[in-house]
């Protein structure tokens, strides 16, 4: 509600401010018709520096304070709002107390006796509603002071149907136990704030905008901004509702262990209606705040449907970080803050922490209750894949990534958040089915603490990876390979040529997502995380009788859980295959070996590609054969198992690589022997190869566990035996101690390293550097305009500031005839000119930097290409200025004020050129006189 909130009153403070954000992107090369994400992002990130130069001119971000002070106003307000409502509610002219309707004290009594055997004391304030006929009551005020209101028509029905009144009683005093009132209460509060203080303001800027395209005599239309506005407003009412709706339930339950009577919540049975009427009222049933009769009536029943997994609150779950990190991003990039891969990672960190610790609480609460019932157990897939679905959603509203048009570039893209979240959900569920059943403790929650926290750490880092460049990378064609190929030579320096390594298959497409995974902070240790944690529990072994967080069962209706030998057995195996396959990929690499500065390039990335082979590969199979340990755990054993093996295998690639040149048929990067550490060795990218390595070992363990499953789901399933006795022997506690020795090893190598990288990661550079890096690599895009868009793009590029530069160039080129002028009257010419030139070149040295300080020209070739022109004879002509007057070189100044004056051609021939585009899309031209004859013509030669 708050990041809903800041992004919709940051539009209406921007309409408002009455700024030309549309002008700025159109200086940019934006096409408003381009709904993809790379061309617009990499226009404006391409030439951030003149982007963030327009908006603060035309388009100044409010100030901090507004954006800042707007959220503190909504929760200031709202705690207002909670604070007047019970006042309110129990007004004099509404309600009246209970002995003014009961004199005898017969009601007050029996609330009294009520509180005495549920426990809750002190009694709550009570009041009498006496003009209501409803037969209901209600508690509102907070969980400190609550205040329960008995409707007249209650009361009325005391001495007819007293087991009514009781039910009616204990519900009320089960919501005071249950501790709901203040959340119920501050929820009704702020939304109530948020539809005054936000969709008001934001329905008025709307109308207005809309009014304003209408007078103009234009066709109003719902844009992106619009349409995401009211599906947020939609979702917060729908998440809304569902806390209402769920705190009746429990309630209702909570009544009846207090011994209400289930009949006092009986109605009269609905007739049956069609399949279609059904899933109508279904769906109307998601928009109240109260749910209907028969299903609460159904709850107390059957309690089994409060232990699923309800589809809609992780839907909505899902949608909540996808829509509400990007207009966080949207909100601090007004304010010229650096977005890094660092930044990416701290901004998932709560929406991370709150979708993993809702969805793992939900699913542990599903199988505690299979296990404890005998029912069937989950799997887990079904929940995951919904929240991976309100993710797609999420993005598809947002655009994040995907861009403004409503379906992406590549829809297929919308899967991976769907097979991402059925995973996770799998893991989950085998998790907690495993830890259930080994957990001997009184209580669940330090091993359920252990699961929120490992899934919050898994679900930050690949929410950053998908929303910093998983989605923008698989949404979009691959860049080319020449780009790449620079890429690379700038990471592994090399003397080779740019083509020769952009020749190599796969270099496009492959590379660029290795490089997203491995910056992804904290990928490795996520991945880690997720095999060392069951594979605790695992060693600990079943439990031996009834657990002690549920003693009225006799045991678990589980068979024990698989030997850990089967598990990590196919692990080692797997483990010294890939250290020899690293063994035979040192010797085999080289005999290829080049000499030490050839040793960069495609040389250092192939032997990298052949290491991450040699040690997934046996990861892969070392899954594929753990698999069949325990078929409740596919997943699981073919996680620890492959991981297992990649760890080997990482291990003697780090050993051998750190004693590289030591072992001469061995030597791949050194030729002389010395102690370099893997990690620190320049053409060795130690984070690539440990971050790919254990996430695609990952990838290939979910992949085999889901074939299996395929294969053999049409198999019975494992018979159910009794658990034996469980002995905590010597050979046990040897086995944990030896499985937490690999463990804290693998979690503080991997979180080392994750350290490290976040660390070097917070390193930014400059703002030059950067953009001039990502045009190297990238370029900037030049895609195919109308004509209509083209003449407003060099409009734009004009009016918002081209003009000035023009005429800028051309009064550095005034002040250089001025000069020249004077010295041809004057008697010492040479020195008169070595007195006013320091100055002028100076200037124009300033001119050198204008396609910098402002966009290239957008959309016309002949103009881009007189304005580049003029930007390079400047910076020649003044950097040959200064040299000459440094040195009294006479002829070398002519020829350096000869390069001056023809970038102030270039730049006359720009203007001429925009002044006929302008006149010829029917505007007025441009401010400054168009240049004919010489003066207007640039020399490209």
């Amino acid at each position: 509600m708050l990041t809903a909130g800041g992004a919709m009153i940051l539009e209406v403070f921007r309409v408002m401010a009455d700024g030309d954000v549309t002008g700025c992107t159109l200086a940019a090369g934006v096409d408003p018709a381009d709904g993809g994400y790379w061309n617009t992002s990499l226009s404006i990130t391409g030439q951030g520096i003149a982007f963030r130069y327009c908006m603060s001119t035309w388009a100044p971000a409010p100030t901090w304070w507004q954006l800042a002070c707007w959220p503190l106003l909504l929760m200031v307000v709202a705690g207002l709002l909670f604070a007047v409502l019970p006042r309110w509610k129990a007004r004099g002219s509404r309600a009246v107390s209970l002995e003014s309707v009961d004199p005898a004290g017969e009601v007050l009594a029996q609330l009294r006796e009520l509180g005495a055997a549920t426990g809750v004391t002190p009694l709550p304030r009570v009041v009498v509603d006496p003009a209501s006929t409803s037969v209901s009551a209600v508690v509102f005020g907070s969980t400190r002071r609550p205040v329960v209101c008995l409707r007249g028509g209650l009361l009325a029905l005391r001495r007819s149907d007293p087991k009514r009144f009781r039910a009616v009683l204990l519900h009320e005093l089960a919501h005071v136990a249950n501790r709901d009132i203040t959340l119920t209460y501050l929820t009704v509060a702020l939304w109530r704030v948020f539809l005054a203080l936000v969709l008001l303001p934001y329905v008025l800027c709307l109308g207005y905008v809309m009014y304003g395209v209408t007078a103009d005599g234009g066709v109003p239309q719902l844009d992106r901004a619009g349409a995401l506005a009211v599906v947020m407003v939609v979702l917060l009412y729908l998440a809304r509702s569902d806390t209402l709706r769920s705190r009746e339930i429990y309630a209702d339950l909570t009544a009846v262990r207090w011994g209400a009577d289930p009949h006092g919540w009986s109605v009269t049975a609905a007739p049956h209606r069609s399949a279609a009427r059904s899933a109508f009222d279904s769906f109307l049933d998601l928009w109240r705040t109260h749910p209907r009769w028969g299903l609460r009536q159904g709850a107390l029943t059957d309690p089994a449907p409060l232990f699923r997994t309800a589809v809609l609150p992780l839907f909505l779950l899902g949608v909540v970080p996808v829509m509400a990190v990007p207009q966080v991003i949207r909100q601090i990039a007004l304010y010229h803050v650096n977005f890094t891969n660092n930044l990416m990672a701290i901004l998932v960190v709560v929406p991370g922490a709150l979708v993993a610790g809702v969805i793992v609480v939900a699913l542990w609460r599903a199988v505690a209750y299979a296990l404890v019932t005998g029912s069937r157990v989950p799997s887990g897939a079904r929940a995951g894949g919904w929240l991976g679905a309100g993710m797609s959603v999420g993005l598809v509203m947002s655009g994040f990534g995907a861009g403004w048009s409503w379906q992406p570039e590549r829809p297929l893209v919308l899967l991976v958040p769907v097979a991402a979240g059925a995973t996770f959900g799998w893991w989950v569920t085998q998790c907690a089915r495993l830890w259930i059943g080994t957990s001997r403790g009184q209580t669940l929650r330090p091993a359920l603490a252990l699961c929120v926290t490992v899934s919050s750490v898994a679900m930050m880092s690949w929410l950053t990876w998908w929303m910093l460049a998983g989605v923008t990378s698989l949404n979009r064609d691959s860049p080319s390979a020449e780009m790449i190929a620079r890429g690379i030579l700038r990471w592994l320096p090399s003397t080779e040529a740019v083509g020769e390594l952009a020749r190599v298959p796969g270099i496009a497409t492959v590379h660029p997502q290795l490089g997203n995974i491995a910056d992804t902070p904290m990928s490795a240790l996520a991945v880690t995380l997720l095999w060392v944690l069951p594979m605790i529990a695992w060693a600990k072994g079943p439990a031996a009788s009834s657990p002690d967080w549920e003693p009225t069962r006799a045991a678990l209706a589980e068979a024990p859980v698989a030997s850990l030998r089967k598990v990590v057995r196919p692990g080692l195996v797997a483990g010294a295959l890939a250290c020899l396959a690293v063994v035979g990929i040192q010797a085999y690499v080289h005999t290829g070996q080049p000499a030490p500065e050839a040793r960069g390039g495609l040389y250092a990335l192939r032997y990298t590609w052949l290491l991450l082979s040699a040690v997934c590969l046996p990861a892969a199979m070392a899954a594929a054969v753990a698999c069949a340990a325990d078929r409740r755990y596919r997943l699981l054993s073919g996680l620890i198992a492959g991981q297992i093996a990649a760890l080997a295998g990482l291990t003697a690639t780090t050993l051998l690589v750190s004693v590289d040149g030591c072992i001469t048929p061995l030597n791949v990067l050194s030729d002389s022997c010395a102690w370099r550490p893997a990690w620190w060795r320049p053409l060795f990218p130690f984070t690539y190869v440990l971050s790919n390595a254990l996430v695609l070992s990952a990838l290939a363990a979910v992949a085999t566990a889901l074939i299996a499953c395929v294969l053999h789901r049409r198999r019975a399933p494992n018979a159910p035996v009794t658990p034996h006795a469980d002995a905590r022997t010597l050979r046990t506690r040897t086995q944990l101690l030896t499985v937490g020795l690999l463990c804290a090893t693998a979690v503080v190598a991997t979180a080392t390293d994750g350290a490290v990288r976040r660390y070097q990661l917070g390193f930014t550079t400059d703002a030059l550097t950067y953009q001039r890096d990502l045009v190297q690599t990238w370029g900037l895009p030049d895609p195919r305009l109308s004509e209509k868009t083209r003449l407003r793009q060099i409009r734009a590029w004009y009016r918002l500031r081209g003009d000035e530069l023009i005429d800028v160039a051309i009064l550095y080129d005034r002040q250089l005839t001025a000069a020249l002028r004077a010295a041809q009257t004057a008697d010492d010419r040479w020195g008169v000119l070595y007195r006013q030139l320091p100055s002028v070149c100076s200037d124009w040295k300033t001119a050198a930097w204008f396609e910098t300080l402002w966009f290239r020209v957008p959309a016309e070739g002949a103009v881009r290409a007189d304005w580049h022109r003029m930007a390079s004879l400047a910076d020649a002509g003044s950097k040959r200025c200064a040299q000459a007057l440094d040195t009294r070189d006479n002829s070398a100044l002519l020829n350096a004020l000869r390069d001056l004056r023809a970038a102030a051609f270039c730049a006359e021939s720009a203007n001429a050129r925009i002044d006929g585009i302008l006149r010829e899309g029917g505007y007025r031209g441009t401010s400054r006189p168009a240049a004919t004859g010489h003066t207007a013509i640039c020399d490209h030669t």
